[in-house]
């Protein structure tokens, strides 16, 4: 036959464990330790529910027995809560809280336990009292957790960090024009080998941003180098070894540094690179004018080249006839074309077409206004015809043609 004075509580414990499981597996706890913990208290809060319900249901003890029963089990009882209490309570200071929480539910559930054995008359009003108390008495509990001022988290003071002496020794290193366009020569020398402890500074040639970043996560990443801009790697902070590097923008483009020992041949190993920032002194080569002029001709710059053309003297009138020199260009992609302002007044030199004295601008590049001495380089990463004039004197044409 059934026995029910084992069912009834095989019942009770089951339903809890199925309740903290689900708590602890549903994500509503955080960690399944977090979902354990609410189990356990909810089992205890239900255990001293039951527990003193099972002392007091028929009075207060009066055999000698009865009385030494009870003092005994609740002697273990605040003993061990007293111990307990005072163990976690220097890792979790709210232990206190949570303790009067629970015998603000505890004792009033236990009262209309007993009431409810013995057939108390009035029960159900008894019954509305505790629970309204409890009600009131948990919620102001609540309100005031939320009003109390919390104490500040303690601030973590940083790390003491060790600045990282700049190398003695340099080697210099370029990102060349053009290398944005895919074929084109990219970094240079490449490969590259230095001592460990050398520093390498690649400064950026193109007209692009470009980043030197190795493709073993962690040992170096220069970020974005902007035109102009140089970056600074110590390779004090790398062991002997031999590293791919890439452009993180322009995937396709790739170099290795071999860091070497002197006098022994490079090991394998990896480490941390310590990088320099350096901004550049003057923008050199993009969309934006420079003061300087720039030498005369066309040089070569590992497969791609660098061509000048003058603004010459007077362009400004109608009638001189030249303007752009030369005015026609012919080059190559990843070559660079730099416009020198030999005049006395400004002009610009923007891409696009003039049409019945009406300027059309095609956003290709556009130098802005140059003044007197200033020069604008420009590369040219993709094939085609480029016509171009001036903002200022729309009767001032040009054109590059990339091959």
């Amino acid at each position: 036959m059934t026995d029910w004075d084992l069912l009834t509580p095989g019942i009770g414990l089951t339903s809890i464990g199925i309740v903290g499981v689900g708590i602890s597996l549903a994500g509503i706890a955080k960690t399944f330790i977090d979902g354990m913990h609410a189990v356990s208290l909810l089992t205890m809060l239900i255990g001293m529910i039951f527990l003193a319900s099972g002392l007091f249901k028929d009075g207060f003890p009066s055999t000698g027995k009865a009385k030494s029963a009870t003092f005994i089990t609740l002697g273990f009882l605040v003993t061990f809560g007293f111990a307990a209490a005072v163990t976690v309570s220097a890792q979790v200071p709210s232990i206190y809280a949570y303790i009067g929480l629970m015998l603000l539910i505890s004792i009033p559930a236990t009262v209309l336990a007993i009431a409810s054995f013995r057939q108390v008359p009035y029960i159900k009003a008894l019954a509305i009292i505790f629970v309204s108390a409890a009600v009131v008495g948990g919620s102001t509990f609540y309100a005031f957790g939320l009003v109390t001022p919390k104490p500040p988290a303690p601030v973590e003071e940083p790390a003491e960090q060790v600045p990282t002496a700049p190398p003695v020794n340099v080697i210099n290193a370029t990102i060349l024009a053009g290398s944005s366009a895919q074929g084109n020569p990219d970094y240079d020398p490449d490969p590259l080998t230095v001592n460990h402890g050398d520093g390498v500074e690649w400064t950026n040639k193109d007209n692009v941003p470009h980043t030197v970043t190795s493709k073993v996560e962690g040992k170096f990443d220069s970020s974005l180098i902007n035109p102009g801009a140089k970056w600074l790697l110590n390779t004090v902070g790398l062991d002997p070894s031999e590293y791919q590097y890439y452009c993180f923008v322009h995937p396709h483009m790739s170099g290795t540094l071999k860091v070497a020992s002197e006098g022994a041949p490079p090991a394998d190993g990896a480490g941390n690179g310590t990088a320099i920032v350096t901004p550049p002194s003057q923008p050199s080569v993009g969309n934006q004018s420079s003061s300087g002029n720039e030498s005369g001709g066309a040089e070569a710059t590992k497969g791609a080249t660098i061509t000048t053309v003058s603004i010459v003297v007077g362009a400004s009138v109608p009638t001189n006839g030249k303007f752009f020199e030369p005015d026609i260009v012919a080059t190559t992609v990843g070559s660079m074309v730099t416009w020198n302002n030999d005049d006395s007044l400004l002009h610009t030199v923007t891409s696009g077409v003039v049409e019945d004295n009406s300027p059309k601008p095609d956003g290709r590049f556009d130098s802005g206004i140059m003044k007197a001495g200033d020069s604008f380089p420009f590369v040219f990463d993709a094939a085609g015809e480029y016509p171009y004039y001036c903002m200022v004197h729309p009767w001032m044409t040009g054109k590059v043609t990339v091959n």
